[in-house]
């Protein structure tokens, strides 16, 4: 079913392992992270719906885990920057293109940041919602569902979430303050996304 994207992806050091709901992701993300490894993750619906989170709490792993901590503190911030030192990188993804783009918006940076470089590995898990033609698609993806509605789960005072729609605000709640685009992956080996046959997360 996802030959060809997975082969597209390949040819950009990529790796794609489709499987069909959340209890085969969390299976496959568990067999690719060693016991004693140091765990770090994004700000992310997908992994909480899939429960890996609570999965990582209870194995023995290094877990910096930010969602006990009260978000844009110093102890967040300072959990953040152990994050990106990570052995793994757990991150959901606001939309993977066809032809072979990672496309993510953010508000602090910390997620994209840690995609790119940092964490020697890093493992993105999207459900098949967020599978886009292009990268055209992706960013009408991000500002006509993805942003609104994480800006709403959050409670963040911006025109989308009345509007349903982004427009380019100056709010100082502002969800989409980084726009990066992940064209192919330098370092072989690095990055994997566990595509899920579920529709999860914004």
């Amino acid at each position: 079913m996802y030959e060809d994207l997975i082969k597209t992806f390949a040819q950009k050091n990529i790796e794609i392992i489709p499987v069909k709901d959340s209890e085969e992701a969390c299976n496959k993300i568990l067999e690719k992270i060693p016991l004693k490894s140091k765990v770090g993750h994004g700000g992310s619906a997908t992994l909480k719906d899939i429960g890996i989170l609570d999965k990582i709490r209870i194995k023995d792993y290094i877990f910096y885990d930010r969602t006990k901590i009260e978000k844009y503190t110093p102890d967040f911030n300072e959990l953040n920057l152990k994050a990106q030192h990570a052995d793994y990188y757990l991150s959901g993804s606001n939309a993977v293109t066809k032809d072979g783009k990672i496309v993510n918006k953010d508000r602090t940076g910390n997620r994209v940041s840690s995609l790119i470089f940092g964490p020697k590995n890093v493992i993105i898990v999207v459900g098949k919602n967020k599978l886009v033609d292009n990268l055209e698609k992706a960013l009408e993806r991000i500002e006509n569902i993805a942003a609104p509605m994480n800006a709403k789960r959050i409670g963040a005072k911006t025109p989308c979430t009345t509007t349903g729609k982004c427009s380019d605000c100056f709010s100082p709640e502002r969800l989409c303050c980084y726009t990066v685009t992940i064209d192919r992956q330098f370092k072989p080996d690095r990055m994997t996304i566990i595509l899920i046959n579920e529709d999860l997360g914004y």
